[in-house]
């Protein structure tokens, strides 16, 4: 018989990262070269990948929150919920809610937006996203973002960690647009 990881030891370790002090953690893009095999058909993350292919730069995250699937979602709930990868999350900040309903995801989001981001160019499409962890970052970095320049000219050390990468079909920004992205921890 295979063996399971216990609920409560997938919870204590959803709780354990949103409690670390991973210094600041941010969402990168990239990849703007298209797929090999195809547009529609991205590779799989090569799970020793270090870096972003073709960094365009970095956003800090806006949210990070206990996530759960929705089974059967009621129409309100696809209303309120996060929809992501063919599924709907309930999510939520209270630690209690997650513990009580056995929350075992984090769902990290950032907003990109032409008036507000300026590490991040518009009039550009990317194919790769990541979340990195324990990136030291300036206080300007901080509030606009890290461009590819500030982060070739990082340290290692202050690079922090490629937690996540999510290679993705062709997203392209608009000056005219708003994007949420989202990447889903799962313990």
């Amino acid at each position: 018989m295979p063996s399971v990881v216990t609920l409560k030891s997938r919870m204590r370790r959803m709780i354990q990262w949103m409690n670390s002090d991973l210094a600041y953690r941010f969402i990168a893009i990239g990849r703007t070269t298209p797929w090999s095999d195809g547009e529609n058909n991205p590779p799989y993350p090569d799970e020793r990948q270090t870096e972003i292919e073709e960094l365009i730069g970095l956003q800090r995250l806006d949210s990070y929150q206990y996530a759960k699937v929705i089974e059967n979602p009621t129409t309100l709930q696809k209303r309120t919920g996060v929809y992501y990868k063919g599924l709907y999350y309930s999510v939520t900040d209270d630690q209690t809610i997650a513990i009580n309903e056995g929350y075992t995801s984090i769902m990290c989001r950032v907003t990109l937006d032409r008036d507000t981001i300026d590490a991040i160019p518009v009039n550009v499409t990317f194919r790769q996203v990541g979340l990195y962890v324990g990136v030291n970052a300036t206080p300007d970095e901080i509030q606009y973002g890290i461009t590819a320049e500030q982060w070739n000219n990082k340290t290692e050390a202050d690079k922090g960690t490629l937690e996540v990468i999510d290679n993705r079909n062709p997203l392209s920004r608009n000056d005219s647009q708003q994007e949420s992205i989202y990447i889903l921890l799962d313990f």
